[in-house]
């Protein structure tokens, strides 16, 4: 055997000795006499750090028993480059191709909620399905004094507003969403009236309503209370627009109880006749236009509707099939009273 072909088995020999070592060192853990953790470390990869800065942090907290080992094996499983920086649980029970798993995987993020939010709320209904929403942190408390935290849109009036109303009424949009457990109360309700301001800046406004983005926002909150089918959002957006122009009492029961609730903090479950005459800014039987705030959340459809009516004649409308919601539309007071009676005769 020649010089050259002894020293190339020799090179040979300890190039598979080694490779043999790294492999038990790779799935044993490292040496024998470093002594592990009795359970589960929490560690923290910095941002910036190699392999070799991490197998050290994880043989110093008892994970693994060999740094050496560990980095051999990331460089070699040619994952070395990607262990990405955070917070980590480990147990020294892992071998060391889970722990690289879980190092490159990424930490876990935050703990999180969700929460959908039904539209025709008020804020205090709103915020109350925030804080009975599972996982939630929050209490309706809390969130009612972060309130004070979050800014209003430009387009929202900056006004004296009637006593007891809410500022923010409309305003916290009605859709599903997810949170973290340690995002601050006015950050999550600051997205809800951002993403209101989304969607108003995304609904076109037909040539034929005059309103302001917040007259329409107002607007809508009616005809999310007193639509339950898609189809007659804007049949009923006709309705009211029509009668504002004209002018005309606007007539709505849901203003009428909304004002009460307000007024009274109870909710009437029916209206009664005297219930009409009850004295409240937002009581369309008793005030022309508009109510000074919305009544309710108001969801996308029904601001769409608000801005965009149908193209009417109706001033009148009537519930015809109260398992469907479904209305009856007519022209004149005369075809209202007549389908009045149809509907109660029939």
């Amino acid at each position: 055997m020649t010089t050259s072909s002894k020293i190339f088995l020799v090179f040979l020999l300890l190039l598979v000795g080694g490779g043999y070592y790294l492999f038990n060192e790779w799935n044993s853990g490292g040496a024998s006499d470093a002594v592990l953790a009795e359970g589960p470390v929490t560690v923290t990869v910095a941002e910036g750090s190699g392999a070799r800065d991490v197998a050290q942090l994880l043989e110093d907290n008892g994970i693994i028993r060999s740094s050496s080992a560990f980095t051999a094996a990331a460089t070699l499983d040619g994952r070395a480059g990607q262990i990405k920086p955070g917070t980590y649980e480990l147990d020294p029970s892992l071998s060391t191709e889970e722990i690289l798993d879980i190092l490159v995987a990424g930490p876990p993020g935050p703990d999180t909620f969700r929460v959908t939010i039904p539209e025709g709320l008020t804020v205090d209904q709103t915020l109350e399905t925030i804080a009975s929403a599972e996982g939630s942190p929050h209490t309706a408390e809390s969130l009612r004094e972060a309130l004070a935290l979050v800014a209003l849109p430009a387009w929202v009036p900056q006004r004296d507003l009637p006593e007891g109303a809410e500022a923010f009424e409309g305003l916290l949009f009605p859709e599903t969403y997810e949170f973290t457990v340690e995002q601050p109360a006015a950050d999550l309700l600051t997205r809800l009236v951002q993403q209101t301001d989304a969607v108003m800046s995304e609904v076109g406004f037909a040539e034929r309503n005059s309103l302001s983005t917040y007259e329409t926002l107002v607007l809508g909150s009616l005809v999310e209370r007193e639509a339950r089918l898609e189809e007659e959002r804007p049949i009923i957006s006709s309705v009211i627009h029509n009668r504002l122009e004209r002018p005309m009492l606007l007539q709505i029961d849901a203003t009428v109880v909304y004002g009460i609730e307000v007024a009274t903090g109870e909710r009437p479950d029916r209206l009664l006749t005297a219930d009409y005459q009850f004295e409240t800014p937002w009581s369309t039987y008793l005030h022309e236009g508009l109510p000074p705030t919305p009544i309710s959340g108001v969801g996308r459809s029904s601001l769409e509707a608000a801005a965009n009516p149908a193209d009417t004649g109706f001033f009148f409308y009537v519930v015809e099939d109260p398992a469907t919601g479904a209305h009856r539309f007519t022209e004149t007071a005369a075809q209202h009273e007549q389908a009045i009676a149809e509907i109660r005769g029939g």
